[in-house]
This record gives structure tokens, sequence and C-alpha cells, in this order.
């Protein structure tokens, strides 16, 4: 949130310091579109978690559990096989901890839980704010198959 009122402040600044109209047919005045929201900004280290399928009924959260400090970052990768997302269980976090994680998380097909991550995309989830705990996570389509994982934040 912090992070979208500076872009939206700094947006503000160089509107206000626009220039002059010089020619050409593009019109300065027309409110400029929003810029697409940046991945959220922790304030300690960055780890990468990747999203692999090993065979038809392996899939799996590398590494499949990590310890990280409040202010981290996750980078979830798609690696190999079809398309995986990241759901938090509701039941397993702690308390104040959805607020925190939903807000990060507006296109998953339900609450605390992201879009599908093709291979070789990616989405990043801030634990800025976020309570210490554990914080169990899987993968909707393929729990099935066993694909989750645990967070600890310390």
């Amino acid at each position: 949130m912090r992070f979208s009122a500076m872009v939206a402040g700094a947006a503000l600044l160089v509107a206000a310091c626009g220039g002059s109209k010089t020619g050409g047919s593009a019109d300065t005045n027309k409110p400029a579109a929003s810029a697409p929201s940046a991945a959220p900004t922790g304030t300690g280290a960055s780890h990468e978690v990747q999203m692999v399928q090993e065979s038809a009924t392996s899939f799996k959260f590398v590494p499949d559990n990590i310890t990280i400090k409040a202010g981290d970052v996750i980078v979830f990768k798609g690696v190999s096989g079809t398309a995986h997302n990241v759901a938090f269980d509701k039941d397993s976090i702690p308390a104040g901890a959805a607020a925190v994680l939903d807000a990060q998380m507006k296109d998953g097909p339900q609450a605390l839980s992201t879009a599908m991550i093709a291979d070789g995309s990616s989405t990043t989830i801030s634990f800025a704010g976020a309570p210490t705990g554990s914080y169990k996570i899987f993968c909707i389509p393929h729990l099935p198959m066993g694909m989750k994982m645990t967070v600890t934040v310390q």
C-alpha cells in the first residue's frame, strides 16, 4: 500500500511538472495510463521457490520448507509442468496474516491465492508486515498430488 502511494505521488509530481506542448499530434493533457503494479517490496532478503512437475503424478515446491525473516519476500517461479499457483491455508496462518497476504493477491480463484503462474513466469509475495509464525501453502490444482510447502516467518 505504501509503495502504491509513493508511485501515485510520483506520477502526480511528474504530471504537475509537465512541459508545454511543442507540436506534434500527441495530446499531453490526457491522463496517463496507470502503470502495472510492481511486485511488492519487502525490507529484507529475497528467496526463490521453484514450482516444478517431476512426473505425471509428482508436483512440488522446491524447497518445500523455508524459514525467512519478517520483511523478506518470496519469488514463486514456474519452472516446469502445467501452470501452478500459490494458495495459503487460511486455517493455518497466524492471526492478522490474512489481510497482509490477501491485499497482494487480487487475481486468484479464491481468497489468499494467486493467479496461475506459467513456466518462466513468477509472482512475488512480501512478508513485510506479516506476523511471525508458520504459513502452510499449496497449489490448488496440484494439491491432490501433494504440492504443498511451509514457510516459517521469524
